[in-house]
């Protein structure tokens, strides 16, 4: 579907105005081959910042019996190293990002194509109904919808770009993952919301400082507490979990690796560097 199509025959989008106060310099288009794709330095630097951040901040103590803060957590946690997580890590990298507003349009428009398959899975699946219905309260689309419309209605010259045909990929591989291993789909469902809540709260932060004289997008914005929010997914991935044999729960901790790269090739969208 055409993103800015779509946009123009929205009507009463919410959100704030937001006027870029930031040089527009262009940013180079994504590689293909977005799935199983090996980050460059710079994006798996900020990848490794958004999914500490995640881990950290929005898991609750481990009961010792739920699958997601202990296997899944587990897993995730095994993919950062000690210097990635420390104060001399890949904090210092994202602090020298120059982020504009070509590339936060572009991920923000391969984010919503991502976000709209993985919740057109959910919603399709009989078995996946009550993920879906938990997921509702943190549904991005509206959000990032506002933000784009925004952006471009207050930015001359600007336009809405289409998604990128790595993310598009991406998109379609979700659903051919879903019908291949529900737990292996459920691992991208799981840590791209629980990652955007946290680390990727923080990116947002620095993208309104920069660009928009600190007005948070609304991609970024929640009605609720984040973490009691996803608690309601966590809990419903528990109890999918529950039911999973042990190669279904190997299926699912296995894909780890392509959830965290897929992350870092879309927010590869604000990589543009400052000497």
């Amino acid at each position: 579907q055409n993103v800015g199509a779509a946009i123009g025959t929205r009507g009463g989008v919410r959100g704030r105005v937001l006027r870029g106060c930031a040089s527009t310099t262009p940013v180079a288009a994504g590689a293909a081959g977005i799935r199983r794709r090996v980050p460059t330095a710079g994006t798996r630097s900020l990848d490794r910042v958004w999914q500490v951040r995640s881990h950290k901040d929005m898991m609750e103590k481990s009961d010792g019996s739920s699958f997601v803060n202990n296997d899944m957590r587990r897993a995730a946690m095994k993919l950062h190293t000690r210097e990635q997580m420390g104060d001399k890590g890949s904090g210092k990298s994202v602090a020298r990002w120059e982020f504009n507003l070509e590339g936060t349009l572009q991920f923000l428009v391969d984010s919503k194509a991502v976000y709209e398959s993985l919740d057109a899975v959910a919603a399709s699946l009989p078995e996946l109904s009550a993920l879906s219905k938990a997921s509702q309260p943190v549904n991005r689309i509206p959000g990032i919808e506002a933000d784009i419309h925004n952006i471009v209605e207050q930015n001359e010259g600007l336009h809405v770009p289409e998604p990128r045909a790595a993310t598009a990929k991406y998109a379609r591989d979700l659903q051919a993952l879903a019908e291949d291993s529900i737990p292996a789909f459920i691992c991208h469902f799981y840590n791209i919301h629980f990652a955007h809540a946290a680390g990727g709260r923080m990116i947002g932060k620095m993208i309104a400082d920069r660009l928009f004289q600190g007005e948070i997008l609304e991609f970024y914005k929640y009605d609720g507490d984040p973490k009691e929010l996803l608690g309601a997914i966590r809990k419903e991935i528990d109890n999918l979990a529950l039911n999973w044999s042990a190669e279904e729960k190997e299926a699912c901790i296995s894909e780890t690796k392509n959830a965290f790269s897929n992350s870092g090739a879309l927010l590869s969208n604000l990589q543009t560097t400052s000497a």
